[in-house]
């Protein structure tokens, strides 16, 4: 198994993430698809339905073999309940599942440790998902009156300050500190018995302690991902591109409604896959913060010292 609490630096932290997913991985993925699966298919139907209805009222406009058929209007005269609802079941999904997501590779790592490995199964996750439920919420709701609100202020005055560019580094360091100290916070909170604000100090007491190791391997591990994503969007976005200029070219009277129809096709799949790759990428970034609050731990507890002393004085009895 991999050592959760253990003293690290920025090349340990980058090394320990990677080393878990090489060892632990199928394990961890396995049981993140069986217990977020279903959420994540609904979701996909909803981003679909949803996106096809975006593609197809801007395509719409640009249709010329129909000048007088007005897509909005057709949606809003026949099938407004319908996009609503779906609207209302996409939100009220995403952010259960967003929740759901932070919460899971929380509670995997907690059990890891519990068990010294990966030597649990699916129900032991759940158990411990359905025990921290109501502090999960509580975070969420507590968050938006608290955290949010700070952070639209901050991130409202480094939008001024980028008029005179120091904003602008200020808010690349921001992000990957404000993404670090939330997630701290969220593994103190659902990991031990201390309350929201205890919680709060402590991750900011991890963040400052060690600041620009902690902010520099969140920032690298947001770019990695940015980079696997654009890989992934790339490939059905050119197909996209490529058939709907090919289509303008052929014709003088502009892109065909299959073309158009084919490329709105399309881009939802490239929505679906995006979205539907960041859910599941996420989790490298939360696991890299989860080593990250680990090794603080270790800084502040000796946890791992005090075992092998505990270990040895066995030992010698």
């Amino acid at each position: 198994m991999i050592a959760l609490f253990k003293k690290r630096n920025f090349n340990d932290y980058l090394n320990d993430t990677f080393s878990f997913f090489k060892k632990d991985g199928k394990h961890f993925i396995k049981n993140y698809f069986v217990i977020n699966g279903i959420f994540l298919l609904l979701l996909v139907v909803f981003i679909y339905f949803l996106s096809k209805i975006y593609f197809e009222a801007i395509f719409s406009t640009l249709d010329q073999t129909n000048p007088g058929y007005n897509f909005v209007e057709e949606l809003f005269n026949e099938n407004l309940g319908g996009f609503i609802a779906s609207l209302i079941g996409f939100v009220v999904l995403s952010l259960f599942l967003t929740l759901l997501n932070f919460a899971y590779p929380i509670i995997y790592l907690d059990k890891y440790d519990q068990f010294q490995g990966s030597n649990f199964d699916t129900r032991e996750i759940i158990s411990g998902l359905k025990a921290k439920m109501g502090k999960i919420f509580l975070f969420f709701i507590i968050s938006l009156f608290v955290i949010i609100p700070a952070i639209a202020i901050l991130f409202t005055v480094l939008i001024l300050l980028s008029f005179i560019i120091i904003g602008i580094p200020l808010i690349m360091i921001t992000i990957p500190t404000i993404f670090s100290l939330i997630t701290l916070m969220f593994y103190d909170y659902l990991t031990t018995e201390n309350g929201y604000f205890t919680s709060l100090g402590n991750a900011a007491g991890y963040l400052k302690k060690q600041f620009w190791p902690i902010v520099g391997v969140t920032m690298l591990m947001y770019m990695i991902i940015q980079v696997v994503l654009t890989l992934f969007s790339m490939i059905p976005y050119v197909i996209a591109m490529v058939m709907l200029f090919t289509s303008i070219g052929d014709r003088t009277t502009g892109p065909s409604q299959d073309a158009l129809s084919t490329f709105g096709v399309l881009m939802s799949v490239v929505f679906v896959t995006v979205i539907l790759a960041n859910y599941i990428l996420n989790n490298l970034l939360i696991v890299n913060q989860g080593m990250i609050y680990y090794s603080r731990k270790e800084h502040d507890e000796n946890k791992a010292t005090f075992g092998e002393i505990d270990s040895i004085g066995t030992n010698f009895e």
